[in-house]
């Protein structure tokens, strides 16, 4: 599939808002789950989805990357139960995220599309709710708060889940922390979303440059647009975290080496939480290698490490207050912390010094 071009006019194009076009009383929708061997998780999100919106406005469609796993025969089975449902799966050879969103919704029939994931279940009412927010004036994109919840049920997955829901471990990313209680905000970018299949049209698509931050980069797009992100806090959406550190720190050094190429795209997109793993990477590094020459740098780095694992603890024991594991889980927050970060911060170095070959081959330059 040929990579869609978004918008190459987003600095022009932010003065001139165009209208948001209002949605029919029975908007039809279609649901878009990009998938590659998920037979764990893909019926339980199916489930989920089955009784989200009127049947005969609903579609779901599954983007498969052609799985080596059971994932086609549990989508089977689970279709021969729910017959009354429209359900397809398209093929996706590319095995990538951003292909995988482009080719379901250009097969997609339904005037709003609502983006989900294989390792979601979003709550009783979830879309129907989306489409409700939808039809406010200005509104481009919306979702609704993630609760993370354990991969498996091991204290290392429980740890994973609190720490990737934790704002020191992944900052002020709202769509991930329960703090606010505002009902509905406009934020940067939120996960699981719906939107109108005309506003992908405008924009050209999702980036299938950027094999990762490609819903950051087209929230980024829609709000260049002057159109709102909102994150509408009436329910929220599960989500299973990874369950080992070694997936973790997979999944962390893809998002830090592809927030770069993101930067690359958007340097105005930058946010504060995206700069802080990165400084404390260098800060390690650049402190070591003072060291050799001016003693007091190995000082000042043995604070900072001291000062870093103090307050892990810390927020491990608040997190350790609530848990059913009690206090074993405190002692675990700080090497998942310490792994998301040193994972994060690094592969964003290496992305920065690094050209991802996919951007300079097909990449549009796009405005800031």
């Amino acid at each position: 599939m040929e990579l869609l071009l978004p918008n190459q006019h987003s600095e022009t194009v932010s003065q001139q808002v165009s209208q948001v076009p209002s949605l029919s009383k029975r908007a039809t929708v279609s649901v878009v789950i990009p998938c590659y061997n998920e037979e764990g998780f893909i019926a339980k999100a199916l489930e989920s989805l089955s009784d989200q919106y009127d049947v005969e406005h609903y579609e779901i469609i599954v983007v498969d990357g052609l799985s080596a796993d059971q994932t086609r025969n549990e989508i089977t089975e689970f279709v021969k139960g729910h017959k009354y449902l429209s359900v397809r799966i398209v093929d996706n050879p590319a095995r990538n995220i951003p292909t995988a969103l482009n080719l379901g919704v250009q097969n997609a029939g339904g005037e709003v599309i609502a983006r989900m994931d294989a390792h979601a279940v979003p709550p009783k009412g979830y879309i129907r709710r989306c489409v409700e927010v939808l039809s406010q004036p200005d509104v481009g994109v919306v979702g609704m708060p993630c609760h993370i919840k354990p991969g498996q049920d091991t204290l290392i997955a429980e740890a994973i889940a609190n720490a990737v829901s934790h704002s020191f471990g992944i900052g002020d990313a709202k769509y991930r922390l329960s703090e606010s209680k505002l009902p509905q905000e406009s934020v940067d970018t939120v996960a699981f979303s719906c939107f109108r299949k005309s506003l992908w049209e405008e924009l050209g698509g999702f980036n299938e440059a950027l094999l990762t931050n490609e819903d950051y980069d087209f929230n980024y797009r829609v709000r260049k647009l002057g159109r709102q992100v909102i994150l509408d806090r009436s329910g929220r959406c599960d989500y299973f975290a990874r369950p080992t550190l070694s997936q973790l720190s997979q999944q962390y050094r893809r998002y830090g080496y592809w927030k770069a190429q993101m930067v690359k795209l958007h340097p105005a997109s930058i946010k504060l939480r995206h700069l802080v793993a990165p400084a404390f990477v260098s800060s390690i590094v650049l402190l070591t290698l003072a060291g050799v020459f001016v003693r007091v740098a190995w000082l000042v780095l043995s604070l900072e490490l001291l000062l870093y694992f103090l307050l892990a603890v810390y927020f491990g024991f608040k997190i350790a207050r609530k848990s059913s594991s009690g206090l074993s889980i405190m002692f675990l927050m700080p090497v998942v912390f310490f792994t998301i970060h040193v994972s994060w911060g690094t592969s964003f170095f290496g992305g920065l010094v690094r050209r991802s070959q996919r951007l300079v081959r097909s990449a549009p330059v796009l405005g800031n």
